[in-house]
């Protein structure tokens, strides 16, 4: 079993449950923690694969590659993630009011502090998940689908993800809810996941239509990894310190990785904490990649991920959250 422990004087006061699968590009489980088949949905680590269906239309839209890369973003809702998504919308002529996935606070909280001085309220643009859906209904428009009901999970467009996942992660068992944003979430096994994530790293073990997309893909995220999240974000933090790599969290303490020319070659990594606290996410993940030799155990650069030291209110340090787990390899 894997857990991060959360201890208060150097005693254990609660843990968290970590599954992992790490997957190779012949499709073999070679490491794990917990239970590497544990079924959970991906939330947004999903982008990577939702964004797939929109990657031969880009051409077509008069889209690049930071454009593809804000629509597999889970972005801050800084001015840049912001600009590339209106930049996107006005190329794409996808008008704004068209997107269901609602408003909350940005996660930057330079972008926060913004709006609170200018006394104004979020717009739909800041939704971290706006690019995505920005991305889809491009997709729509491109394709000649309806632009109505484009986050419905029997949409045409919809269906096409849906399909682009089942190949992918070669599975059948794909169960579907409604994510935070009202697109289609996917609750697959772990292990079937981190297979995904190998097409990332190898495109050529994919089926050939998928396999210059997965590349594109890839290549997208390592070239606007700051467009992916944004400032103090794990996954733009990872794909800056470390080469060949590509990160997405997810919702619920979920995180995909795909790694090119590692240690055990080219890898997808799947991770859940079980109960969901993302304290405990990038802690866990950070651990697995020192494991399987992928950061240095001493990368300075990474060392805000390595434990979370715990203050009280008035800021003494009373205790920290740490890993305490070794990978199970197979």
């Amino acid at each position: 079993m894997g857990y991060v422990q959360v201890l208060r004087g150097g005693l254990l006061e609660s843990r968290h449950k970590v599954h992992a699968a790490v997957v190779n590009s012949d499709g073999k489980l070679i490491a794990s923690l917990g239970d590497p088949h544990f079924s959970s949905f991906l939330r947004s680590s999903a982008k990577p694969f939702q964004a797939l269906s929109l990657i031969p239309h880009l051409e077509q839209l008069g889209l690049g590659s930071e454009h593809l890369a804000i629509a597999m973003a889970s972005h801050n809702g800084e001015p840049i993630h912001v600009a590339t998504v209106t930049d996107l919308q006005t190329k794409a002529d996808v008008k704004p009011e068209w997107l269901v996935c609602g408003t909350h606070q940005p996660f930057s909280a330079s972008a926060r502090a913004a709006l609170r001085a200018a006394n104004q309220k979020p717009n739909v643009l800041q939704h971290n998940c706006s690019g995505k859906h920005s991305g889809m209904l491009a997709a729509c428009l491109a394709k000649g689908l309806p632009t109505t009901g484009y986050a419905l999970p029997d949409h045409p467009h919809q269906l096409e993800i849906a399909s682009d996942i089942r190949s992918l992660m070669e599975t059948d068992n794909l169960e579907i809810a409604v994510d935070g944003c009202s697109v289609p979430c996917y609750r697959v096994p772990l292990e079937r996941v981190a297979l995904g994530m190998t097409r990332f790293a190898a495109p050529e073990t994919a089926p050939k239509t998928y396999q210059s997309r997965l590349e594109f893909a890839f290549n997208a995220m390592r070239e606007h990894p700051y467009l992916i999240a944004g400032e103090q974000r794990i996954d733009t933090d990872l794909m800056q310190q470390v080469p060949n790599l590509i990160s997405k969290i997810g919702a619920e303490a979920f995180m995909v990785l795909a790694v090119r020319d590692a240690k055990h070659g080219n890898l997808g990594i799947a991770m859940k904490i079980e109960d969901g606290t993302e304290r405990a996410r990038d802690i866990a993940m950070l651990r697995i990649l020192e494991q399987l030799g992928i950061v240095a155990q001493d990368n300075a650069q990474l060392s805000d991920y390595r434990r979370t030291v715990l203050k009280n209110h008035a800021r003494l340090e009373i205790g920290e959250i740490k890993p305490e787990f070794n990978l199970e390899r197979h």
